[in-house]
Parts: structure tokens; sequence; C-alpha cells
């Protein structure tokens, strides 16, 4: 699962996301099954007609095969003329445009790009489709693309409280009348502000990243066609009830559940909605719901969701999660290490592997960056700064190579105009521009 951030933000916050569905075994990129993906793509957006969002989701799509960097695209390219295979285009991508489900500017267009394998189930397809699709437009209907760190999706009771939460959504989406239907979101909602109450920079954060990654993901199901989707969105729900890391993934959960939720309640709220209401308050205003979010409202809604034994579970993970900080703590900020620029930078990441670190940052297990000086692919720990100004990683154990350095989990590749300088610590080290003295 890899998403592009792109540069600082970029086009649409690109996380390498093998979304909604099991990675396919079709690891072959060739243009009769590119092809077909890009049929699959114009039935569902075609089917929609601009109705959701008010603009048409069809547009430019590639799909990228990161081992190679050859894309397959639907269309051509408008600065530099791609090969043409029957009714696709083919070519390669540079190394500073990463490779991730996501939306990306190149070659002169706005691009959907997809990254191969893609899923082989038919629904996940479509749900991947349209996802991506939608971060393409999303600039168009008032949602630009924006982050927000999650740092409370990391702590004992923040994990708590959203795990409840999405067991609660959970049954509220397969509830089979309206009064349990009811129960369950005011649960949901129960938690939500529990946790927020805890966390006062929460609220704001969250809504932002449903807003961005959770539309997306609700985009995707409305238009899959799935005529299950609410059962097969409940069943997501569960399965991310044991999802290792929130910080970059939990929208992708919370996301699509309040939104086919205000679906069933307020089914204009797109129409209506001022883009700046978080999807939650959307659904409390609509059903007209005051909710209480005391301890003791919390204890006696948690008790629904088999609260005891989920308390248990995050109580053992905080203890082991300590040791794990505490060691990375001693690697990436104590340790030396090479403190790479990542200003105006592009990454790409798994969402899976990003654990919130302050004040310094966010560690992202897997995390590649492409900038003017190179390419760092980093395969265990970087530390991407608060301010996202560079990408720290572990100087141990460090070899050269004929590009650049490998170190312990990262591989760094220089361009010939830049090399190391000491960094702001003895044994730190960074990377500068090489000064040309004149003859």
């Amino acid at each position: 699962m890899v998403r592009n951030i792109g540069s600082r933000l970029g086009l649409a916050l690109a996380v390498v996301l093998a979304s909604s569905g099991a990675a396919s075994a079709q690891s072959r990129l060739d243009a009769a099954s590119a092809n077909t993906v890009f049929e699959r793509a114009r039935l569902l957006c075609e089917a929609d007609e601009g109705r959701t969002w008010g603009v048409s989701l069809c547009g430019p799509i590639l799909i990228a095969d990161p081992a190679t960097r050859r894309v397959v695209a639907n269309v051509d390219g408008l600065e530099t003329p791609l090969e043409r295979t029957g009714a696709v285009f083919e070519g390669l991508l540079p190394d500073n445009v990463p490779i991730a489900n996501t939306a990306v500017r190149w070659n002169g267009r706005a691009w959907t790009m997809l990254m191969a394998p893609l899923p082989d189930d038919e629904t996940a397809l479509s749900v991947l489709l349209m996802h991506e699709a939608w971060h393409r437009i999303q600039d168009q209907i008032g949602l630009a693309a924006s982050n927000a760190d999650q740092p409370q999706l990391a702590t004992e009771a923040g994990r708590l409280s959203f795990r409840l939460e999405l067991r609660a959504l959970s049954a509220a989406l397969t509830a089979t009348d309206a009064q349990a239907r009811r129960l369950a979101i005011r649960d949901a909602l129960t938690f939500r502000a529990w946790r927020q109450a805890q966390f006062p920079e929460a609220q704001d954060a969250e809504n932002i990243m449903e807003r961005h990654e959770g539309l997306a993901e609700y985009t995707g199901r409305r238009l899959s066609r799935d005529d299950v989707m609410s059962q097969h969105l409940a069943e997501h729900l569960r399965r991310g009830d044991a999802v290792r890391e929130y910080a970059r993934t939990f929208a992708d959960y919370s996301g699509p559940a309040y939104g086919v939720l205000l679906d069933g309640v307020a089914p204009d709220w797109r129409q209506t909605w001022d883009r700046h209401a978080g999807l939650p308050e959307l659904l409390s205003q609509a059903l007209a719901l005051s909710v209480t979010f005391d301890d003791a409202a919390f204890e006696l809604s948690a008790a629904r969701y088999d609260g005891s034994t989920v308390r248990t579970e995050e109580a053992e993970r905080a203890q082991a999660q300590a040791v794990r900080i505490a060691a990375l703590r001693a690697k990436l900020v104590d340790g030396p290490v090479l403190a790479t620029p990542a200003s105006g930078a592009n990454f790409s990441f798994d969402p899976n592997r990003v654990t919130p670190f302050p004040p310094e940052g966010s560690v992202y297990g897997l995390i590649r960056v492409a900038a003017d000086w190179g390419v760092l692919e980093v395969e265990r720990d970087g530390l991407l700064s608060a301010d996202w100004s560079r990408l720290s990683v572990g100087y141990v154990d460090v070899a050269p190579t004929e590009s650049g350095l490998k170190g312990e989990g990262w591989t760094l590749t220089l361009k010939p105009d830049w090399q190391l300088a000491p960094g702001r610590r003895d044994g730190d080290w960074t990377i500068i521009r090489r000064t040309i003295s004149n003859p």
C-alpha cells in the first residue's frame, strides 16, 4: 500500500494505497489489461453523470509499474508524446514522479494514477478507480488536498475510542430498523466526542482528513455499483478494528461510513454542505441528536461493543508501543542521522506504517522521497519532520554505492551536483549542492 504525498500536498496528497481489496496476482502491465481497466473507469464515471459531486470523474488515467516505472495511459501526454499501442499510450515516468494510487500532475495533464498490480476483485477495482478519480477533481469541487497529523490516534485513549467508534458505525450500517441505527449512530458520536474532548485539536484534524481521504473512499464505494455496498463497507470497518496504525488510515474507514449514513437521512447533503462542517456534525444535525460524552456516557455506550476487551488490548499495546517509541527515539533523534532536505520534494509512503512521533514529526516505515538532490528510499524507519522540511534516517553501518550510499534500511541515490556534508551535530550528515571553484 503506498500513497504519494506529492510536493508538500501536491495535487492530491497521495499515499501508495492498494485501497479497497486484496492485491492482484496480475503483476504484468500490458496494453490489453490496461485498456480493460480504462473501460471500467469510463463506465463507472459515465453512470454517475456527475450527479455525486456536480462534475464528471472521467479523465486522464495512467497505470504505473513501480518495478520498471513503465506506464500505460488512456490518453497521450501533452508535453512529451507517448508511444501509441492500439487504444492506449505507453511511456516511462521520470524518477521525480512518485508511483502511487493518487492524482498527479505530469506531462501537461492532471492524471488519476494507479499502481500495478491492481485488484482482481471487480468491486475492489471499481472502488479504487473512483476513489482516485475523486482526488483528481477534488480541487474543482472546493475540497483541495489537505493534511493534518493525528497524534491522538496513536494514544491508548484515542485508539480505544476510535475502535469503538468503528464498531458502532459498522452496527449502524447493518442495522435492520431505524431505532437500532439511530442508537448505533449516537454511540459512534459519543465515542468521537469523548475522544475530541480529551484532545482539543483532534476535531479539526480529523474533519480535515475525512474531507480529504474519507470522501475519496466514500466516492469510490458509492460509485462502485456494488449491490451490497453497505454490507461490504461494514466488513471494511470490522477489518479496520485490527489496524496497527490509524494516523494515515483512519479516514478511509470513518469517512465513507459517515458519508453513506448521511445519504440515508439527508440525500441532498452534498449539494447543501458548505465544505467546512465535519461529516459527523452533519449527521448529528440531520438526526437532531444531542450527544452526551462524559465518562459515564462513554462507558454505557462502550458496554454494547465489548469495550472492556478493547480497553485491555489497547493497554497491552500501549506498553509495547512505549518500548518501540523509545527505540525509535534512540535511533532517529538521539543517535547519528542523515537528515535530507525535503522542502518541495515528492513523497510516496505506506499509510499503514506511519507512527506519530511528537513533537518531532512522524516515523514512516516505508517512504520514498524524490528531490533536487536525488532519491532516498527507506524500507525501515524514516523520520519526517513535523514541518516536512527534512527526512532523517539512522546513520549506522553505512556503505558507499556507485550512485550514493546504503544504510540500515535505506538507500540514497545522489545526483552529480550534490554531496554529503556534516550536519548540525557531530556524527550527523546532510546533503548540499557541490560548490564549483573558478580556475
